[in-house]
C-alpha cells in the first residue's frame, strides 16, 4: 500500500515535470510568432501600464500594432496645438468623441475649423470614459502634458451611468483628503479591459534575456494567470449563487452590454442621485480650474431613449431614464455652461432617427450620422460661441 502510494506520487511529479518541460518546449517554438496586440517597446508599454493603473484603461489596443506610435495617442490626439492660440478647446467623452479624430471625415471637419478660426483643439476621448475618469484625465493631461484649456466640451453618454456603476464603482482609491486619485485598472478579470496578460508577456518579450529565460518566463506567468483567473471565475460562480441562487451560477462576462443599460431601464433613484454626483465631482473640478473659461455639455439619445428597442436577444427594452435631463436639472445652478442636448435637436424627427441613424444593436451612430449630425452641430455650435467673443 506504501510503496503504491509512493509509485503513484513519483509518477504525477514526473509527469508534472514533463508537462512542464513541454510547455517550456511550446513557449521556446513559438517566441516569433506574429503577436498582433502586444507591445513594440518598452518605452510604450511602460507609458500604458503607468497610465491604466491610474486611468482603468486606455484607447483601443489596435493602436499597440504600429511601431511609430505616438504614446500619448493612447490618452489624446492633438488635432491643432494650444501653442499661441486665443482659444484652446479640450474635448472630453467616450466613444462618441474618441471617433472624431477616427473617423476621416470627422477628423477634417475638426481640422478645418480649428484652423481656419486658429483655435487648438485636442480631443482626448476615449471609449467607455465617464464622468469619473473624466475627472482624473483633466488632472493628468495638465500636470502630465502641461494641456491647460479654457474651453471645456465635456460628452456625457447615455452608457455613462452604468459604466460609472458597474466598472468604477468599486475600483475607485481616495487619498486621505476623499479625493478620486485613481480608478484602478482590471487584474485577471473578464472584463473587457484586463490587460494583464497584454502587459506582462509584452514585459516578457521585450526583455533582453535569453530565448530560454523568455520562454520560462511566459511559461511561468501563463500558470499564474490561469490560477487567478480560475479562482475569480469560482469567486463569481459563489457570488452568483449567493444572490441568485442555483441559477446564478452561469459565468458570464463581467459589465456586459445588459448590465451597462440596465440603470436606464430601470430608472432607480438611488443609482441616478449616485450618477448626478459623479458628474457634478466633475463639474466641480473643472469649476476650480481658473483657466477655464466655459464650459459646453453634450448629450445624445440612444435609440432606446426614443422608442421601445428589440435588442440582439429579442427581448423589448425601453429607457426611463434620458441622461440630457440629469444634466439640465445640475447645470440649473451653475453659471457659465451650455447644454448641447441633442434630444431637443432631434425633436419632431425622433422616428427618421431612430430607423435610419443607429448601427444596428449597436448604441454608436452610423458613421454618415455621426459625421452630418452629431460633429457637423457640435463644431457650428461652439464656432457660433467663440465668435461671439
Amino acid at each position: 500500500m506504501y510503496k503504491n502510494i509512493i509509485t503513484i506520487l513519483i509518477s504525477c511529479f514526473i509527469g508534472l515535470l514533463l508537462a512542464y518541460i513541454g510547455g517550456i518546449f511550446y513557449f521556446h517554438i513559438n517566441l516569433n510568432k506574429e503577436r498582433p496586440y502586444h507591445f513594440k517597446n518598452l518605452k510604450t508599454l511602460k507609458f500604458h501600464k503607468v497610465y491604466t493603473e491610474k486611468l482603468h484603461h486606455l484607447k483601443w489596443l489596435n493602436r499597440t500594432t504600429k511601431e511609430n506610435v505616438i504614446d500619448e495617442d493612447f490618452l489624446f490626439s492633438t488635432v491643432n496645438s494650444f501653442n499661441g492660440k486665443k482659444y484652446k478647446v479640450l474635448i472630453q467623452g467616450d466613444s462618441y468623441v474618441e471617433t472624431l479624430t477616427y473617423y476621416k471625415k470627422t477628423h477634417n471637419l475638426l481640422k478645418d475649423f480649428s484652423y481656419n478660426n486658429n483655435v487648438g483643439l485636442i480631443n482626448a476621448g476615449v471609449g467607455s470614459y465617464a464622468p469619473s475618469l473624466m475627472n482624473l484625465q483633466l488632472d493628468i493631461l495638465e500636470k502630465d502634458f502641461n494641456i491647460y484649456p479654457n474651453v471645456i466640451v465635456a460628452y456625457f453618454d447615455q452608457s455613462d451611468m452604468g459604466d460609472e456603476i458597474c466598472r468604477y464603482k468599486n475600483k475607485k482609491i481616495f487619498n486621505d483628503k476623499n479625493e478620486l486619485i485613481k480608478v484602478k485598472e482590471e487584474k485577471y478579470s473578464r472584463n473587457i479591459f484586463n490587460y494583464t496578460k497584454l502587459h506582462e508577456e509584452s514585459s516578457v518579450l521585450l526583455s533582453k534575456k535569453s530565448n530560454f529565460r523568455k520562454s520560462l518566463d511566459l511559461l511561468n506567468f501563463n500558470i499564474k494567470y490561469s490560477y487567478h483567473k480560475q479562482k475569480n471565475k469560482i469567486l463569481f460562480k459563489m457570488k452568483g449563487i449567493k444572490e441568485k441562487g442555483f441559477k446564478g451560477r452561469k459565468l458570464k462576462k463581467e459589465c456586459t452590454w445588459n448590465d451597462i443599460e440596465r440603470p436606464l431601464v430601470e430608472n432607480n433613484p438611488n443609482e441616478i442621485l449616485y450618477f448626478k454626483k459623479q458628474i457634478e465631482n466633475y463639474l466641480d473640478k473643472v469649476s476650480e480650474k481658473k483657466h477655464i473659461k466655459k464650459v459646453f455639455i453634450v448629450t445624445f439619445p440612444h435609440r432606446a431613449n426614443l422608442y421601445p428597442l428589440k435588442n440582439q436577444f429579442n427581448q423589448m427594452i425601453y429607457y426611463n431614464v434620458n441622461l440630457a435631463d440629469i444634466i439640465e436639472n445640475i447645470i440649473k445652478k451653475r453659471d457659465g455652461i451650455e447644454h448641447l442636448n441633442f434630444t431637443k435637436e432631434i425633436k419632431g424627427n425622433e422616428k427618421y432617427f431612430y430607423d435610419n441613424a443607429y448601427i444596428d444593436f449597436d448604441p454608436h451612430l452610423k458613421e454618415d450620422f455621426h459625421y452630418s449630425l452629431f460633429a457637423k452641430t457640435i463644431v457650428e455650435k461652439l464656432e457660433a460661441s467663440l465668435n461671439k467673443n
